[in-house]
């Protein structure tokens, strides 16, 4: 588990190199990835919403 956050931090610290030095294609490449963070959050929060006491699960969550 150690091992896999170490490695997602360096694809974060890679990934925010890249942005700095060139903002243009830092953006063609990350809008297809936080395209799909959102799709999934909202595919979650929908399947969320339809088990019991989901929305107040929901309500919580946002609130925080």
């Amino acid at each position: 588990m150690i091992n896999m956050k170490n490695e997602r931090m360096q694809t974060v610290e890679r990934q925010a190199m890249l942005c700095k030095e060139n903002m243009k294609d830092c953006q063609k490449q990350l809008a297809p990835f936080i395209n799909s963070q959102i799709e999934s959050a909202n595919q979650f929060y929908k399947k969320l919403s339809k088990t019991k006491n989901g929305r107040e699960k929901i309500a919580k969550l946002k609130n925080l």
